[in-house]
């Protein structure tokens, strides 16, 4: 099942209760918001720890932002009704997807701002994973800017909570680039990776130390 973004008036309603789940579920620190370019076409491309980190950015970042998720969301109780209702881009991993890439592809050429982790999954190991090449296909493609985030403590966030704890998570957005021109696309990948770990304290760089 796909689903296509089309405006939505309860954009601002799920920003506004996903920065309250925020305040009121972790000790968040967010910093570098003013890196993300308020408009224009823009990749948020961040490590991927656990099930907060789309939802932190939703409700963080400074701008309307589109999410790329895994197929299977959708069929889950409650949250593939709300990622449905908020419109989120399902990929099919583990397989091209050439439908799902030509909706970013589109979504970035309208000026949109996409979320999305190279990664293509959450990390099996709470560090960096090789990068896939679905992140750097876009970006070389579109010609759209990046900004890098970087996201410490939401693997700890269900530990956290069963003993009544609120985690202490960190959401950092990096200054904004571009890919050199003629870069391949593994190359692209890793390069983007390492934009990422340069903001990662040590324990959370895994493959891009």
């Amino acid at each position: 099942m796909k689903v296509a973004r089309s405006p939505h008036p309860l954009r601002p309603l799920f920003r506004s209760l996903a920065r309250w789940a925020c305040r009121v579920l972790l000790r968040l620190t967010v910093s570098g918001v003013g890196n993300v370019p308020p408009t224009g076409g823009a990749l948020l491309t961040m490590n991927h720890l656990g099930d907060a980190d789309p939802i932190m950015l939703v409700g963080c970042t400074p701008r309307d932002v589109e999410v790329i998720g895994k197929a299977e969301i959708l069929s889950w109780p409650l949250l593939g009704a709300l990622a449905a209702a908020y419109g989120m881009m399902a990929v099919r991993r583990g397989q091209p997807d050439r439908e799902t890439l030509t909706m970013a592809l589109e979504a970035l050429g309208r000026g949109e701002a996409l979320m999305l982790a190279p990664e293509g999954r959450e990390s099996k190991t709470h560090a960096l994973e090789q990068a896939k090449g679905g992140a750097a296909f876009l970006a070389l493609y579109s010609g759209a800017p990046i900004v890098p985030v970087a996201i410490t403590g939401t693997e700890k966030v269900y530990s956290q909570w069963l003993r009544l704890r609120r985690p202490r998570v960190t959401l950092t957005f990096g200054a904004t680039y571009r890919l050199p021109p003629g870069a391949d696309r593994r190359a692209a990948a890793d390069l983007m990776m390492r934009r990422i770990a340069e903001m990662l304290p040590t324990e959370y760089r895994g493959f891009y130390q």
